[in-house]
């Protein structure tokens, strides 16, 4: 129950900072949905394989379980931080024409005049 609600969070999240930068948030929450599923699929084959597809039905399988369970949320909170650094280093389209990130370059300090020397000859 957790993860579903770590998911909503994480997906609402990911969509306002997406929106803040000015990118869309389709790709970003369609690919962590996507992930997220397949991890978790993944690990629930793992757990399956390892202890048997009746495993659900005991207590004891039960309590195994949940051992898998800070692991499926570390996997979560990773996953997001993973895609919060992709959507914070997205390029903007027009970036390089804002004067915020790009400051104007100072110019080159103009070329000396050589000194008239002619009176050593």
């Amino acid at each position: 129950m957790i993860d579903l609600v770590l998911v909503i969070l994480f997906c609402y999240q990911m969509n306002r900072m997406a929106h803040e930068r000015g990118i869309p948030s389709l790709p970003y929450i369609m690919n962590y949905l996507a992930i997220f599923i397949l991890g978790m699929m993944g690990v629930v084959f793992f757990f399956i394989s390892m202890y048997g597809s009746k495993v659900l039905q005991t207590p004891e399988g039960i309590k195994a379980a949940m051992m898998f369970e800070p692991f499926a949320i570390m996997f979560e909170v990773f996953l997001f931080v993973y895609f919060r650094k992709r959507i914070q280093k997205a390029n903007i389209p027009g970036d390089n024409d804002r004067d915020d990130f790009n400051p104007p370059r100072p110019s080159s300090p103009p070329a000396k005049e050589k000194k008239d020397l002619s009176y050593f000859r």
